[in-house]
């Protein structure tokens, strides 16, 4: 699955939005801890963080003054979120950028390949949970419901994903969806039309 990805990351041309505000996540895919082979990191939100309480998340957050790009950001963020350094971190590439709800910040997923995890430590401010799902689970369709929202004026379908009392939803589950579609396996139900008009 490594090269795969490290191969179509570098084939495509990421898109990027034009927003007020820019933020970036780490999607950091480890290389594996139990015998079903890689999985991918995830947090849960503290219920007093600022913004999207109790949610599950990719580590990431807003960028500052001090960050070169979204690479930078998303390391930035992962290591002080998760403890997660930016050397155990191999960037395999962006996927396409995400506009929040509000359609004010533009958020850029950071694929990040972590062959070797380290003890993390979860940041006790905005971190209350940081958990793996293993890739073998998140390709199965049965494993995956959705719902039709309503949003300024157009359908688009919301994705869930429970995994040990977990629920992955929202745009962290559309990015989730849009790395699936890039390894070999692909995307285990149709992805959503994202593209913004």
């Amino acid at each position: 699955m490594l090269e795969t990805l490290r191969q179509r990351l570098a084939a495509r041309e990421a898109r990027e939005i034009d927003r007020a505000g820019y933020a970036a996540v780490l999607v950091p895919v480890i290389a594996g801890t139990r015998e079903g082979g890689p999985e991918l990191l995830l947090t849960r939100r503290t219920e007093t963080v600022g913004s999207h309480q109790g949610q599950v998340a990719f580590p990431g957050g807003n960028a500052e003054p001090g960050d070169a790009d979204p690479e930078a950001t998303a390391l930035r963020e992962a290591d002080e979120e998760v403890g997660l350094p930016p050397t155990a971190v191999e960037v395999l590439g962006r996927l396409d950028a995400f506009p929040t709800v509000t359609n004010r910040v533009a958020v850029t997923p950071i694929v990040g390949w972590v062959e070797t995890l380290p003890e993390l430590t979860p940041q006790d401010e905005e971190v209350a949970r940081i958990f793996s799902i293993p890739f073998d689970s998140l390709y199965e369709p049965e494993g995956w419901r959705s719902q039709e929202v309503e949003h300024e004026g157009k359908i688009y379908p919301l994705f869930f994903f429970d995994w040990d009392g977990e629920v992955l939803w929202g745009l962290s589950a559309y990015i989730t969806l849009a790395l699936l579609d890039l390894t070999p396996r692909g995307a285990p139900v149709p992805l959503p039309d994202t593209r913004v008009r």
